[in-house]
């Protein structure tokens, strides 16, 4: 064969390709205008059977998908709802590290991701894109699901979004890695006064420890609501602070605060407990004791049993003879399991 032939099949085998690429594009256009069409019937079956196929779907029909959320009619716009949720469901929860920006910047790119990060890739589109309120709020939701660290940047820049802050927050707390717990740390000082506090709780839910300081620089904040905010996820981070933590100032609470403050204390000391700083719990749990609450003894009773230190049994002893029945319960079953213990 000569090179002129060779040079003639590999032409014709190119335009083979071609056809039977423009083809199938053809048919997968078809199935996409078909879907959507299903999914907008007025037909009850015929949504529902659509819906049902929604994850064998190319993710190229999302932001057309996502558009139906919006629609007049209430069957419509479930269908598209139960729609997304099998598309975003389909790919599953596991991340394939290796394919992680490992075609990031090609003109082909997105051919060239697992159906995973093509989802991802149509819901940022949507997110990025001229899509109203309801598809972006969809968009938000389906990312904290399926989204990973390579798109934490694009969802962060909503946390300013007076519309859709809520939303990117609760999709960055749901999203592993330091990379989303980096990215609220970061929208924290550039944040609206009145969202702070969400900000905040959403690092405390993370336990993220590089928060710590941000949580004691809010604690002194005069917004009681900030304060509180801080010293709660300062409790669930559960990081030792030391003595001159300046807590909220209990008189200047309300009355629901007020309960958050204590609530926030015996976690605390739940925490330091558990990493081996019984004095520091035990100073917590016996302020705590010396509380009117009956639910704030019987909570303090219980934190001090599980330390188990002579001076604890001390500290419970008295609640032996509460007036308050529940109390007197609580200390009896606690004075009795430490006796059980090892040296009780």
């Amino acid at each position: 064969m000569t090179n002129t032939d060779k040079t003639s099949l590999l032409a014709r085998s190119a335009a083979a390709a071609a056809v039977l690429a423009m083809a199938a594009k053809g048919r997968a256009a078809e199935k996409e205008d078909k879907f959507l069409a299903d999914i907008k019937s007025d037909d009850a079956d015929v949504r529902f059977a659509a819906w049902d196929i929604a994850g064998e779907m190319d993710p190229e029909v999302i932001p057309a998908l996502s558009k139906l959320l919006a629609a007049d009619k209430p069957g419509v716009r479930k269908a598209a709802a139960e729609a997304l949720n099998n598309i975003v469901h389909s790919v599953g929860k596991e991340v394939n590290p290796a394919g992680l920006r490992a075609n990031a910047g090609r003109p082909d790119a997105l051919k060239q991701l697992d159906k995973r990060q093509q989802v991802v890739a149509k819901l940022l589109e949507v997110l990025a894109g001229k899509h109203d309120h309801a598809e972006k709020v969809g968009a938000l939701r389906h990312l904290s699901l399926i989204a990973t660290t390579d798109d934490v940047p694009a969802i962060a820049k909503f946390v300013h979004d007076p519309k859709l802050r809520e939303e990117a927050v609760f999709s960055l707390e749901r999203i592993p890695g330091k990379t989303s717990e980096e990215a609220l740390l970061n929208s924290l000082p550039d944040a609206a006064e009145d969202f702070k506090s969400r900000i905040l709780a959403a690092l405390g839910h993370r336990r993220a420890e590089e928060a710590i300081s941000a949580c004691l620089d809010a604690m002194k904040s005069p917004d009681t609501t900030i304060a509180m905010a801080g010293m709660k996820a300062s409790a669930r981070i559960g990081i030792k602070t030391g003595g001159q933590t300046k807590l909220p100032d209990y008189d200047s609470l309300s009355e629901w605060q007020k309960i958050e403050y204590t609530d926030s204390l015996l976690r605390y000391a739940d925490a330091q407990a558990g990493q081996g700083n019984p004095e520091d719990a035990a100073a917590i749990y016996q302020a705590a004791l010396q509380r009117d609450e009956g639910h704030w003894q019987c909570a303090a009773i219980i934190g001090l049993a599980k330390i188990g230190t002579a001076q604890a049994a001390a500290a419970i002893f008295p609640k032996l003879r509460s007036d308050d029945n529940t109390v007197r319960i609580t200390a009896q079953k606690a004075w009795g399991a430490m006796s059980e213990q090892p040296g009780g």
